[in-house]
């Protein structure tokens, strides 16, 4: 009987160890391209899954992503997407620069006052 719960935990610590070679973590900064300013609350995601995070105060983020993963997609209110490929690397910085067509007044709707 000892011997099966030995067997058993080495068994849960081989798993253990496995599933977390599974994962890699990608850390960086999200800058702007106009001022180098941090843009906090930019979305990351990894393309074709829901693993992601959001940048904190500092613009910084930390993500594990599968080791199967090959692309990030950056998101932000006002600027354009940036889609950028992992390949091996483990700090991964980006610099996001505006969107003019999602800025331009020809996208505002016009307000009509009555009075």
């Amino acid at each position: 009987m000892k011997e099966k719960i030995l067997l058993f935990i080495f068994m849960v610590l081989v798993g253990t160890q496995v599933l977390q070679a599974q994962t890699v973590r990608i850390t960086g900064k999200v800058t702007s391209a106009a001022d180098g300013m941090s843009l906090p609350g930019v979305q990351i995601v990894v393309v074709g899954s829901t693993v992601g995070v959001i940048t904190d105060m500092d613009s910084n983020y930390a993500l594990n992503v599968p080791a199967t993963a090959t692309t990030l997609r950056f998101t932000f209110v006002g600027m354009s997407p940036v889609v950028v490929e992992i390949a091996g690397r483990s700090v991964i910085n980006v610099v996001m620069k505006e969107d003019v067509e999602v800025l331009g007044e020809s996208n505002c709707p016009r307000v009509q006052h009555q009075g």
